[in-house]
């Protein structure tokens, strides 16, 4: 950033949202990835106005790292190194961004941060507009389509992304000098360098603040729809609740107006699905990729293959089958796509072609895949019919940010969460047969086959760890906490998603740095247990214990989960056996002259019920288990129980909740291995 010595600054503070909304609001896997691509698209034009100015450009930034700009828009920013034409489907920008300015242009640069963002969301969506306009041109549906979108479509989309969504906050350095940020913050930033260094993050960490009281402030929309000429309003967008849907407001025309919209309208092979009614926010959501995002990223010179061209995303049926399909070169989706221009995931669940009577398979691929099908359903049993949806977030960065005084700290946090987004997130959820959705450097959000979702999320937390240099950041060692969700192909993507942010939530609000799984069973059963990171490998290892394997055309079973089966039936007599053993004189007489606790005692007990369980188990289940050593396995297994316990410390939960919390994760191994319900 070149600017004359002893010139004023300040600190620019963008964000925008609602991110949450957006970005959730998906029936489709395309849907999650589009919502965040483009709010990473809009952020990034919202960067321009401080990007192009000759005092700053992109070393001004503090927050994300821009010195290698991941989405350059013009073709001549300095690309991710080994940039991949797929890795465009990466958004990699989080929604926000902390900007050095000089201080005369602050409140210019923060207005300008702002239209940018607002005219780029205008032009895509004027863009589908016009484009959906084309499309339904000289049909039946015109007359109704033109009345809702004069009445609707420009009210939607000024009220999506508001004042209220999209803020700057401006920190001009001479309004808060030392005095006044001693007042304002107290002891609470930085005691490490200069002075200066501590102003500077004192300062930094008050605009952090100003944002978040703005947010706290309630919104209250402005948008107030018109009706009809009857008076009548639409009903609810089916993806956007807080919308009415465009077409007519009448419920006895609204449903053969977008039934006829889902047959007629094509955009490059992108349609709506039987049953969805959306507003302007969420057709844009849905057609800003074909209608606008593909040709404009052509026009800026980014190198796109095929695939990424057609915005090819594989649905919910083909991520949970991801290895089963991977097994048999026929059922390649991508070639069968390439061959004949279609692919659905729920074929291979299917037992003939016209299944869906209303979207069957064509005669030729069926023909093709159903010997396979029936063949490997055979060898290996039917497809898996669950998936994973992993949502990881770094724990306290705020904090972290704050934990050292001075500009050079935070610009190396974010050049460290760089290079974990753009150069390694990608790589480590496509080697699990995933598929990333988004990567903002601390935060992660994937699709996985089960069976690889806890080796991916162990593996991304290993990495991002190892990117911490410990000469750098001495004692200063971030954290992560994650969220896996295990769903049905056939439940609702909101739905998932929103167990997969529970789960992080409750990560989060059990001590962070650890994963918690949420087991969402077809049949209504769910289950969650808290993982330490440190036992996810313990986990992994009974998932293969568990997992069938084939050797030549010999089937060879997994372990059997019988006896997790029964400890969890068992789980009520001896989750109470702490307070039953309490109440017992005999008992804390006998905790008492073995110097034990009444819970050390109810330790051993449960530990003794472990080893029975598993030592009664068949040698083959033994063996898959703990190998060689299988005539310990009972020792082992109640081994297993203390070192959970032990990493599980300093959560303070009893032992009966943690015994709980293990044996679910038993039974969870056992789920993850078979990835469908028997």
């Amino acid at each position: 950033m070149s600017e004359a010595p002893g010139a004023g600054k300040a600190f620019v503070l963008f964000s925008a949202g609602p991110a949450q909304r957006f970005i959730a609001s998906a029936r489709t896997v395309r849907d999650l990835w589009t919502g965040s691509f483009l709010l990473a698209w809009l952020t990034r034009h919202a960067m321009e106005p401080i990007l192009q100015h000759p005092a700053c450009g992109p070393e001004a930034f503090v927050l994300p790292d821009m010195s290698r700009d991941p989405l350059p828009l013009n073709g001549t920013g300095t690309p991710r190194a080994g940039r991949s034409a797929v890795s465009v489907r990466v958004a990699c920008l989080p929604n926000r961004f902390l900007a050095e300015v000089p201080e005369t242009e602050a409140d210019t640069l923060a207005q300008q941060c702002r239209k940018s963002f607002q005219d780029a969301w205008q032009e895509i969506a004027e863009a589908v507009r016009q484009r959906l306009s084309e499309e339904i041109r000289s049909t039946p549906l015109e007359a109704d389509w033109q009345e809702s979108v004069a009445r609707l479509w420009q009210e939607q989309i000024d009220s999506f992304f508001d004042d209220q969504d999209v803020r700057a906050v401006v920190v001009r350095w001479s309004d808060f000098p030392k005095e006044l940020m001693q007042e304002l913050l107290g002891s609470t930033g930085p005691t490490d360098g200069p002075q200066e260094d501590r102003l500077w993050t004192d300062r930094m960490q008050l605009a952090f603040r100003l944002l978040a009281a703005q947010k706290a402030v309630r919104k209250v929309t402005s948008y107030q729809p018109e009706p009809n000429p009857l008076g009548m309003y639409a009903p609810k967008c089916t993806l956007l609740g807080t919308y009415e849907q465009l077409g007519p407001a009448e419920l006895s025309k609204s449903a053969p107006f977008w039934q006829k919209f889902a047959e007629r309208v094509r955009v490059r092979g992108i349609r709506l699905r039987r049953g969805e009614r959306l507003c302007a926010p969420s057709l844009v959501k849905r057609f800003a990729w074909p209608a606008y995002l593909q040709d404009k990223l052509r026009e800026i010179g980014q190198e796109l293959d095929e695939n990424s061209l057609e915005l090819r995303f594989e649905d919910t049926a083909t991520v949970a089958a991801a290895e089963w399909l991977a097994e048999e070169p026929a059922l390649d989706p991508w070639e069968i796509r390439r061959k004949d221009n279609d692919w659905n995931g729920q074929w291979i669940h299917w037992n003939r072609p016209d299944q869906d009577k209303e979207e069957p398979c064509s005669e030729k691929i069926w023909k093709a895949i159903w010997p396979v099908i029936r063949q490997k359903r055979e060898l290996y049993g039917g497809a898996p019919s669950y998936y994973a949806i992993l949502m990881i977030d770094g724990d306290r960065m705020g904090q972290f940010l704050n934990a050292r005084a001075g500009r050079k700290h935070p610009q190396n946090v974010s050049q460290i969460l760089a290079c974990f987004a753009l150069d390694q997130a990608e790589t480590i959820v496509q080697n699990h047969k995933g598929t990333l959705i988004y990567s903002g450097g601390d935060d992660l959000l994937a699709l996985l086959p089960t069976s690889q979702v806890l080796g991916c999320a162990f593996k991304v937390r290993q990495v991002f760890t190892r990117l911490w240099d410990s000469n750098t950041f001495p004692s200063l060692l971030p954290t992560l906490s994650a969220g896996i969700a295990i769903v049905h192909y056939k439940e609702d993507l909101r739905f998932a998603l929103e167990q997969a942010r529970l789960a992080e939530k409750r990560a989060k609000d059990s001590g962070r740095d650890i994963l918690c799984i949420t087991l969402c069973r077809r049949s209504g059963e769910h289950q969650t247990a808290l993982c330490p990171w440190e036992f996810v490998e313990t986990v992994q290892g009974w998932v293969q214990a568990f997992l069938p394997k084939v050797e030549g055309a010999k089937k060879i079973p997994g372990a059997s989960d019988r006896w997790a089966y029964h400890l969890y039936q068992e789980l009520p007599t001896l989750e109470g056996l702490p307070l039953a053993m309490q109440a017992d004189p005999s008992a804390q007489q006998m905790a008492q002259g073995r110097g034990l606790s009444v819970e050390d005692l109810a330790l051993e007990a449960i530990q003794a019920e472990l080893r029975r369980q598993m030592n009664r188990a068949e040698e083959a289940t033994r063996k898959r288990l703990f190998g060689p050593n299988f005539q310990q396995a009972g020792d082992q297994l109640a081994q297993q129980f203390a070192s959970y316990r032990q990493q599980m410390k300093d959560r303070n939960y009893p032992v009966g909740q943690l015994l709980r919390h293990f044996l679910t994760l038993c039974q969870m191994a056992s789920f993850l291995a078979r990835r469908r319900e028997e």
